[in-house]
């Protein structure tokens, strides 16, 4: 369970660290913690120096949530191939949040002081998307861009980030940079979860080909929708939500599943020759497994999906 977290300030970043490190009993560390010297704040530490704290507490804890604005100390944490979640729902809810925001106290030494530069801080908010440098909009989108491992954009607000992704794939508001392995996974959960695993298929099905259109991108017998992939995930992800417990909330459930060996991105080949996988028939229609039997336990090794507090 290693989770990287970006965004701007107010976004909600702190928010959901709180909440994967309480559900998977995680070691949260805040990266305004380690860029400021302890104990004063507004007083940078020397950049080599926080980097390498960076290291030393990810390389030091098995399961972690990292959290922040700084680009740079937030790429150190990629080394260790995390989760990469950046959180983006628009400058007017990062305001609305800072408005909304308690004392923090490792960043003024009051509620009176913090309260006072409260305009300072909504007019830093709003530059996000205009300036330049490591605090940047510009500098998160790369970063997340460029990561090759596990990642998702979450733009929630007045939702959770699942229901807001599901939303998004229905009206075709995710982008092709956007829609990879992760986006996948996290999609076909919510559609799992919601309508059931029959009727997600026919959903995801639909919605998959919409949205390959609306990216450019055909729908043929070499590329594009895959019938019997769908539908193999769509039996895992229905076997995965019956081994969770009844109390996981679904977007924890999803941190899980994307923690886990479900997420390997050959997951399949545990069921499936490579050949058959790709072949076009497949592609085309259902086609049984020529492997194992379809089943999380094969992938999982004989036990259960995570439980809250267990990677």
């Amino acid at each position: 369970m290693r989770v990287a977290i970006i965004g701007n300030t107010g976004s909600g970043k702190s928010t959901l660290a709180r909440q994967i490190a309480a559900a998977f009993s995680a070691v949260p560390l805040d990266l305004d913690t380690v860029v400021r010297e302890p104990g004063e704040a507004g007083v940078p530490r020397a950049a080599e120096a926080a980097a390498a704290d960076v290291k030393v507490f990810c390389t030091d804890h098995d399961r972690w949530i990292v959290e922040g604005c700084c680009t740079g100390l937030a790429a150190e944490t990629l080394a260790y191939s995390p989760i990469l979640l950046f959180v983006d729902p628009g400058v007017d809810a990062c305001v609305s949040n800072c408005r909304r925001r308690p004392w923090a106290p490792h960043e003024h030494a009051s509620k009176a002081e913090q309260d006072e530069k409260l305009e300072y801080l909504l007019s830093w908010v709003r530059g996000y998307y205009a300036r330049d440098g490591d605090l940047s909009w510009a500098a998160h989108r790369k970063l997340f861009a460029e990561y090759r491992g596990l990642k998702l954009r979450l733009a929630h607000h007045h939702t959770t980030f699942l229901d807001d992704l599901g939303a998004r794939f229905g009206v075709c508001a995710i982008p092709a940079d956007e829609w990879r392995h992760a986006a996948h996974l996290a999609v076909g959960l919510w559609h799992v979860h919601r309508y059931g695993a029959a009727e997600a298929l026919t959903r995801l099905r639909r919605g998959i080909r919409r949205l390959n259109e609306s990216h450019g991108k055909v729908n043929t017998a070499t590329a594009g929708y895959h019938e019997t992939v769908t539908a193999a995930y769509v039996q895992l992800l229905a076997q995965y939500l019956d081994a969770v417990p009844s109390s996981m909330p679904l977007d924890m459930c999803a941190v899980a599943l994307l923690a886990g060996p479900l997420a390997g991105r050959d997951v399949l080949l545990t069921f499936y020759s490579r050949e058959r996988l790709m072949s076009a028939e497949a592609r085309a229609g259902w086609v049984p497994p020529d492997g194992a039997p379809l089943g999380i336990t094969a992938v999982l090794g004989g036990g259960s999906a995570p439980r809250q507090g267990e990677s």
